[in-house]
């Protein structure tokens, strides 16, 4: 058993992105504890974040102006030293059942894959949910560090990672995610990412259709609460999946937006 009170020596470096996340970055950090090298790349925080990140002796601080996690990642990744690098966000805990994991892994110095991807669970109001909401994806998070900057397109919002040759890990071994401070903080941060999306579609050709705006936001809430199971976790699955159907409504409500006013603009 490895314990989580030391630092353990590792060619591993966990990386993260912050801005303004004092409620969720000592946890994270604290759950990285094992890990003796952490780089975190601030967006310049104002709310206190910096003065709790100076509290961990294992951390290496830059600040870097933010315009997308993409963009950030590749300004950020030539500060990172080791042959893989864990791709943790300032709202995510690594429990201590991945965290083995990721020593296991790193320790066998198998070069079999270039990635391994880990599911992500979300913590809503006090309750680790039970199904796979919209929420827990299932990222690029140890990936080797040569590769970590390539990305198969630009994109604003979710670029992926391009991997020849990737792992995916069982459910067992999981991030937890703590996404939601309160309803009124993450319905702001939906509009942020809804917006993003637009532009990410209307660069790559997409355009508003009436289904998009019928047939999507249902689809997505039945696809999550009925055949993923987020009737399961009561009231809470309910009210995630509705901010689900919520969050594809308004893309492409911000797309028919964008395309009219490009439209209007001559554009």
């Amino acid at each position: 058993m490895i314990c989580a009170e030391r630092s353990v020596m590792l060619d591993l470096t966990a990386f993260i992105l912050t801005q303004n996340n004092i409620r969720t970055i000592a946890a994270c950090l604290d759950s990285l504890s094992w890990c003796e090298n952490v780089v975190v790349i601030d967006s310049f925080s104002t709310d206190g974040t910096l003065e709790v990140i100076s509290r961990y002796p294992n951390v290496r601080l830059y600040q870097h102006d933010y315009t997308n996690a993409r963009e950030q990642r590749i300004w950020g990744m030539p500060h990172v030293l080791t042959k893989w690098v864990f791709i943790i966000d300032s709202d995510e805990i690594c429990p201590p059942l991945l965290r083995d994991k990721l020593v296991e892994i790193v320790n066998s110095g198998d070069g079999t894959y270039d990635g391994y991807l880990f599911l992500t669970r979300t913590l809503f109001m006090g309750k680790l949910l039970k199904h796979r909401d919209y929420l827990s994806s299932r990222g690029k998070r140890l990936v080797m560090t040569g590769v970590a900057t390539r990305y198969w397109r630009p994109a604003r919002v979710h670029a992926s990672i391009r991997l020849d040759n990737k792992k995916y890990m069982p459910d067992r071994y999981y991030l937890i995610h703590d996404p939601i401070d309160s309803l009124s903080a993450h319905f702001k941060k939906m509009l942020r990412y809804a917006r993003w999306q637009a532009e990410d579609m209307y660069e790559s050709g997409v355009r508003t259709k009436f289904w998009h705006l019928t047939l999507r936001p249902v689809g997505k809430f039945l696809q999550y609460f009925i055949i993923r199971g987020a009737f399961r976790d009561g009231w809470r699955g309910l009210v995630i999946c509705v901010m689900g159907a919520i969050q594809v409504a308004l893309k492409y409500l911000l797309l028919a937006e964008l395309a009219h006013k490009r439209k209007a603009g001559g554009d």
